[in-house]
């Protein structure tokens, strides 16, 4: 029976109304132990319609190092649905739940294939989610509620989740202290009615009116004290002494009793049949159980999966596995090892086994370790770092300690936890002189420092004893070189570059490395760049000859696709980009998904993609920063902060670009130093400033702002603002380092560019054929698929402008009227503006600008909007925006009433005909 908490009762009652109207709900309910989280929560359920689907999951400590135990439990209902997923969705599933042989499952991938299940439920059903002690869950098992939470949006879905820790942070939370003071005075008379006034007024104060103490000091006091008619000296048990309560009415119970509850708290999925056969192997009677159930301390209930020993309160199990003795608790969870098959439960046992070991023993370590390389290939990196570390202190060889310390501070580092990653491998580092480990636990740190620290300490991690790790484990080498190698590119540090590829052209790789395709495409890249900053090429080494064009892993395809856009390939850039993301989402590779959204994007935004690079940046801004990537997420912000410099967003540009450069500028961050200094750069000069757009190429370090593919970019708009405030002579070396690129590609595109940037410094009796000829290679490169429509609107607004200045009006009139449409269609508000000033000062007028209709939506109705225009269902939309199918429906009603539509076929349409000649 439920006292008190009127409030809590009403809130949980507005979520489950809310949830059966079609309304998302997330709540976590937190509170001490014994304040009635788990009684809250049953009062939920018991609010509910008949046509509710009521889903349940416990964690327990136990249970917390199987991955996706957690879920497991919640979804088990639902599991036959699972043939209806999409493939990759249902092979993460099955692998997540080891129900098809251990293979690599992303958690993003499962978290969306719960999404998935839970989405196509409550479109027959409400569903509400119950997860008690939801801080005990398995890792994994968070992160896929962690995943589902942060996409609710149309479902009928409610998740409340009971907690004494801190979970899902973000999530609203509903805290629980004492009862009120009637509330606490019905429950105490309820239950104990000989209670005197005076004595049920101590037991509220002493015991702060928590509920489980209301109801079980009373117990511990004898029937005289309870009366009155003996007094109590000293304080009454409180809830920190609950659980000598507890033990001492365990205590009471007959000796078969205690060991049958031994058993059951050792092994806390409650699952009957195990227990019993775990009691068998002890010789212990079955029939003890009933007198455990008559004290009410254990009730037996059935489910879907069989009948579970559930203990009323956790409480009850903690006192009954600690007043143990530890010979006794070995024993418990040796006999459990013994009633868990190997081959159908090879973890549960593995765990009970390591549970039971006093002292180092091999055999068992060697299990553990199995269990670490399921939870990997499963996608349970977290509890594969607690199953290492435990396999490692099993070990009884140092060196073979060190290496499994190793082992799992990197499945730390997959699981986002630095912090426990530092010190495994600080620990590992500790144990052993061996060169390898210690270069493992190096390449780990400069990981982590890539994604949150400096280039300069990643090159020192990287670099350190390089030979010698080369001459004992080649392929480590390899992957620290190509590391360094990259890590050398994004830190704009040549010297940084040559010394690794020095050391990868000379590096013996077996022919069967997995290593050999990432470095040869490196070593084909930095022959690019080398010729890119006016250096020679040294071509691969002999050892490298070899074709492996069909290994085309999302890494390889970013970065020959930063090779293409480095030479103008506009074309081969974004099919590279494109397809890494698609192979990304496809597989559920997250990491990866956000560097292959950083290259996508950039590519966009220098393509004039403007309305996708502005939605795959956010996208991309949002998965970084989920995943404590702070390198990529600022390389994000200077995408955006480019682009709202584009629109001529002022305060919003300047804003992106300070967060961006605060962190760049911090952590060496060479490109992003340079894209937040161009985005300046670019804004500046939109807004008629040229002079403060010159002044950003010389601002502060100047080797810290300049990036060789950044500067060839940025040349063009310090060109023209030199041009704009005569300081010509300054950029003269500039214009001469962008026409020697552009004729080296010989992409039309970059020459256009190239001869725009002429015509700007020429005389006015070369400037004209200039312009004429840069217009030409816009449209050939247009005819080639290399639109770039920002760049094609700019030549025929400096055109224009310059027609004007020499007096030929009607001239002018048709390039600054093709330009304000462009600069329209790309929502570039002050170039359109200054087109159409240009022409009011031809004579002729200006022309109303024209928006277009894609504009309206947002970037996630954007996506939404090209991939159903593409013909994309429902669940293949959400499968590669990671959102439920319900939510895509929710995108696309919005997406239809807003641009007045009616069918997929209209909007596939409208999308062929906005995204026309390349128009973004």
């Amino acid at each position: 029976m439920l006292f008190g908490r009127e409030p809590e009762r009403v809130r949980l009652q507005q979520l489950v109304a809310a949830v059966e109207d079609g309304h998302p709900g997330l709540l976590v309910v937190r509170g001490e132990a014994g304040s009635g989280k788990s009684t809250l929560l049953e009062h939920a359920a018991s609010c509910c319609a008949d046509d509710t689907l009521i889903l349940r999951a416990t964690g327990g400590e136990s249970e917390a190092e199987l991955p996706f135990a957690g879920l497991h439990q919640l979804l088990r209902p639902l599991l036959w649905r699972t043939g209806d997923l999409l493939q990759p969705q249902a092979d993460a599933l099955d692998s997540a739940f080891g129900t098809t042989p251990a293979r690599h499952a992303d958690r993003m991938l499962v978290g969306l294939a719960a999404l998935t299940l839970l989405s196509e439920a409550a479109d027959e059903h409400p569903v509400l989610c119950l997860v008690d002690d939801a801080d005990k869950l398995d890792r994994p098992s968070v992160d896929a509620l962690w995943f589902v939470a942060g996409r609710l949006l149309a479902e009928r879905i409610g998740l409340l989740m009971a907690a004494r820790d801190e979970f899902l942070s973000g999530a609203p939370e509903l805290w629980l202290t004492g009862l009120d003071e009637e509330a606490a005075t019905s429950l105490l008379r309820a239950r104990n009615p000989e209670l005197t006034d005076d004595m049920v007024a101590r037991v509220i104060e002493e015991t702060s009116a928590n509920p489980l103490a209301l109801r079980e000091v009373p117990t511990a006091l004898s029937a005289a004290q309870r009366a009155g008619v003996e007094p109590v000296v000293g304080p009454l048990p409180l809830t920190e002494r609950l659980q000598d309560i507890f033990s001492a009415r365990v205590s009471e119970l007959p000796e078969s009793t205690q060991k049958l509850l031994l058993l059951a708290a050792a092994e806390d999925s409650g699952e009957l049949a195990v227990i019993l056969r775990a009691a068998r192997f002890g010789g212990i009677e079955a029939t003890g159980l009933d007198a455990a159930e008559a004290a009410e301390l254990v009730r037996i209930e059935d489910d879907v999966r069989g009948a579970r020993v559930r203990f009323r309160h956790p409480l009850v199990r903690a006192a009954v596995y600690r007043s143990a003795t530890q010979t006794a608790r070995f024993a418990a969870h040796t006999a459990l090892a013994e009633a868990l098959d190997p081959a159908l439960d090879p973890d549960r046992r593995a765990w009970q086994l390591a549970a039971a070991a006093p002292s180092p023993d091999d055999r068992i370590a060697d299990e553990l370790d199995r269990c670490a390389v399921r939870a990997l290939q499963r996608g349970g990196p977290s509890t594969a770092a607690t199953a290492y570390e435990k396999a490692a202190w099993l070990t009884e060889s140092e060196a073979a300690r060190a290496q499994r310390l190793a082992s799992a501070a990197e499945a730390a580092d997959s699981a986002g936890h630095p912090v426990q990653a530092v010190r495994l491998a600080d620990q590992s580092d500790q144990l052993t002189t061996d060169l390898v480990v210690h270069a493992r636990n190096r390449r780990l740190r400069a990981n982590l420092a890539f994604d949150r620290g400096s280039p300069v300490t990643v090159h020192r991690l990287l670099m350190t004893d390089i030979a010698a790790v080369a001459a004992a484990d080649p392929d480590l080498s390899a992957r620290l070189l190509v590391d360094a190698v990259k890590n050398a590119w994004f830190a704009n540090e040549r010297e940084w570059s040559r010394e690794a590829i020095a050391g990868l052209r000379t590096l013996r790789l077996p022919e069967n490395s997995s290593q050999r395709s990432a470095a040869r495409v490196v070593l084909e890249l930095s022959d690019r760049l080398e010729v890119m900053t006016g250096g020679r090429p040294l071509g691969l080494p002999a050892s490298y000859d070899v074709s492996l064009v069909d290994d085309r892993t999302p890494l390889e395809l970013v970065l020959r696709g930063g090779a293409d856009l480095s030479l103008a390939d506009d074309s081969g850039a974004l099919g590279r980009a494109e397809t890494a993301v698609r192979v990304c989402r496809a597989g559920g590779q997250l990491a990866l998904l956000v560097l292959s959204l950083q290259i996508l994007a950039t590519v966009e935004t220098i393509t004039g993609r403007y309305r996708f690079a502005r939605a795959n940046a956010r996208e991309g801004l949002e998965l970084a920063t989920a995943l404590g990537q702070d390198n990529r997420s600022c390389h994000f912000q200077a995408l955006l902060a480019w682009l709202e410099a584009v629109a001529g967003n002022e305060e919003s540009c300047r804003k992106l670009a300070a967060e961006a450069l605060g962190h760049a500028r911090l952590q060496r961050i060479a490109p992003v130093v340079a894209l937040g200094r161009w985005a300046l750069t670019l804004l500046d000069l939109g807004l008629g400033q040229p002079v403060q757009a010159l002044e950003q190429a010389t601002y502060g370090d100047v080797e810290e702002s300049e990036h060789p593919v950044v500067a060839m970019r940025q040349s063009p708009d310090l060109i023209e603002a030199a041009a704009r405030c005569g300081r010509a002579a300054e950029v003269r070396e500039r214009l001469e380092q962008l026409a020697s690129w552009a004729e080296d590609n010989g992409r039309p595109s970059a020459l256009a560019v190239s001869l725009r940037c002429q015509a700007l410094l020429a005389d006015d009796e070369t400037a004209d054929d200039l312009y004429v000829r840069a217009l030409e290679l816009h449209d050939e490169a247009g005819r080639g698929g290399e639109v770039r429509p920002f760049d094609r609107a700019r030549t025929q607004l400096l055109y224009g402008e310059w027609l004007r200045r020499q007096r030929r009006r009607t001239d002018a009139s048709a390039p600054l009227r093709a330009a304000a449409d462009t600069f329209d269609q790309l929502g570039a508000v002050p170039w359109s503006r200054r087109a159409n000033g240009e022409l009011r000062a031809t004579g002729i007028g200006g022309r109303p600008s024209r928006s277009m209709p894609l504009e309206t939506l947002t970037p996630q109705e954007l996506q939404v909007a090209r991939l159903a225009g593409e013909g994309a269902s429902n669940r293949e939309i959400g499968a590669q925006l990671f959102l439920s199918p319900r939510t895509v429906a929710y995108h696309l009603h919005k997406i239809f009433r807003k641009l007045h539509l009616r069918s997929r076929v209209e909007l596939g349409q409208l999308a062929a005909e906005e995204f026309a000649d390349g128009q973004r």
